[in-house]
């Protein structure tokens, strides 16, 4: 692995570090300020608007070189990670909230725009090995702050301690961070103001915002579901999460490979097959262990999807405009999911409303061809 590619790996590893130590913590969280299930809910939809307006204001720092940002922005979502331990209010807790979500919108723009120049730069797909960085920064993330629950420590020392070995450990490799610009050498500058308007960035954006269902309305629900319709204990329950976890940290791992030898359109599209055969299961056969292994063969299908829309983002245009569209689809879906899957099952029953995803999943599948128009090639010689 080449020592940019390392670093890439290094900064998304940090990314789901930080992402993965704080949303286990909100039972302790909302137990601490006294929170009702809809203001934990008002949080997480502060964090996803956050989120978006850190994607904006990513976009406008693109064209200065992305290496300096990206490291300032590492250290900054690590300071930001301590706001949710630090509020003493509910109010206070969503401005953390909003902090935090900006600071992920921000990098999660720049590091996919790096991902993406590195595979243009080798002339093969990169993406979704560096996704799966950032999953098993996810899953350290979250297994800490398991352990630190257990053991009965408060959040903001378990975020403090998170935040600095996520710090400290990945300031010498991100030295070595390309200084992307968004790729700017790729196109001619009167094509640069019409790409971002392209049909095509409109339906890779679609693929996120639906993608993002699938796999954000599985991992918040999958538990619930498992308790309700299979009765399984809390334990057990929590299985279902951990089979979708890591289904999806495995497969990004290995999925460059079968990128390589089809295109992105075909694993997008075998990747929203599986996930709607995984949902269907799992909905059709609540019994355990069937019910788990659905929620797995959901992890595997959508673990392609995000990774590949953003690279497609990233080789739409060369302003980094198209890329910060697909990204905030995504997080813009992050924010409609809770609130269209949690009103749909106050209506008809959780069973029914998460047949939202297996809908979703095929939208995903229908439009995976337009990923065709943005793979990736290699760039231009610089010597």
């Amino acid at each position: 692995m080449s020592r940019q590619r390392q670093a890439v790996s290094v900064a998304f590893l940090a990314f789901g570090a930080v992402s993965g130590s704080w949303v286990p913590r909100l039972p302790a969280l909302k137990d601490h300020l006294h929170l009702s299930d809809a203001q934990v809910g008002y949080a997480l939809v502060l964090f996803a608007v956050g989120a978006v307006i850190g994607a904006t204001l990513a976009r406008l720092v693109l064209g200065q070189g992305s290496k300096g940002w990206v490291r300032a922005g590492t250290v900054a979502i690590c300071v930001a990670l301590l706001g949710p331990g630090i509020a003493g209010s509910f109010l206070q807790l969503l401005a953390a909230a909003l902090l935090l979500g900006g600071s992920a919108g921000f990098i999660d723009v720049l590091e996919n725009a790096q991902a993406a120049e590195l595979e243009r730069e080798v002339g093969r797909p990169l993406i979704n090995g560096f996704h799966g960085f950032w999953s098993l920064g996810a899953i350290l993330g979250s297994v800490g702050a398991g352990i630190a629950a257990f053991a009965g420590l408060a959040p903001l020392p378990q975020f403090a301690i998170a935040a600095t070995i996520a710090a400290l450990a990945s300031a010498p490799f991100l030295r070595d961070l390309p200084d992307t610009r968004s790729g700017a050498d790729r196109v001619t500058p009167s094509a640069t103001g019409r790409l971002w308007l392209h049909g095509s960035v409109v339906a890779v954006g679609a693929i996120a915002f639906a993608g993002i269902l699938v796999e954000g309305g599985t991992a918040d629900w999958s538990a619930l579901y498992l308790r309700e319709f299979s009765h399984a204990n809390a334990g057990v329950a929590a299985g279902g999460f951990a089979a979708f976890a890591l289904a999806a940290t495995v497969v990004r791992f290995r999925a460059d490979l079968l990128t390589a030898r089809t295109n992105p359109a075909t694993v997008a599209r075998l990747g929203g097959l599986i996930a709607a055969l995984g949902l269907s299961l799992a909905l059709a056969v609540p019994a355990l262990p069937v019910a788990i292994i659905g929620f797995a063969l959901v992890g595997m299908g959508t673990a392609v999807l995000m990774p590949l829309a953003f690279s497609a983002g990233a080789n739409l245009g060369s302003s980094g405009t198209p890329l910060t569209i697909v990204l905030a689809s995504a997080y813009a879906g992050s924010i409609a999911g809770p609130a269209l899957i949690g009103t749909a099952a106050d209506r008809f029953g959780l069973r029914v409303a998460l047949t939202i995803l297996v809908a979703a999943a095929i939208v995903v599948t229908a439009l995976a061809g337009n990923l065709k128009a943005a793979r990736p090639t290699p760039a231009p010689s610089r010597r």
